[in-house]
């Protein structure tokens, strides 16, 4: 069960989420993207926008589109399972190379 990190309401970062800019701009996005890039699939109502810079003295700067980008909810998920915490970022080609030989066994013995 995926746990998530409790917010109380004065958290810079979602009194941010809650801001009209950020709205907005989340709106922009979807509107010029409209498919989550992993699956294909359209941007479900609840996407994610997701921050590529992870710089916390970055997080409301919304001037550069290049730095987010729209996905939805699971995939957001991958992608900090395998990005990881600041031990762990080193090591996420490791991570995606053993899972892509997983898959590619799955792959192989599922041909039928």
């Amino acid at each position: 069960m995926k746990v998530r990190k409790k917010v109380t309401k004065a958290d810079p970062k979602t009194v941010f989420r809650r801001s009209k800019a950020w709205k907005t701009f989340r709106e922009k996005i979807r509107k010029m993207q409209r498919k989550d890039p992993v699956t294909g699939s359209p941007l479900t109502k609840g996407f994610n926008l997701h921050h590529l810079d992870l710089n916390p003295a970055n997080y409301t700067n919304i001037e550069d589109d290049s730095r987010f980008i729209g996905v939805n909810s699971t995939t957001h998920d991958v992608i900090h399972y395998f990005f990881g915490d600041s031990q762990r970022k080193n090591d996420w080609r490791t991570r995606i190379a053993r899972i892509t030989e997983i898959l590619e066994l799955m792959e192989e013995l599922n041909k039928n």
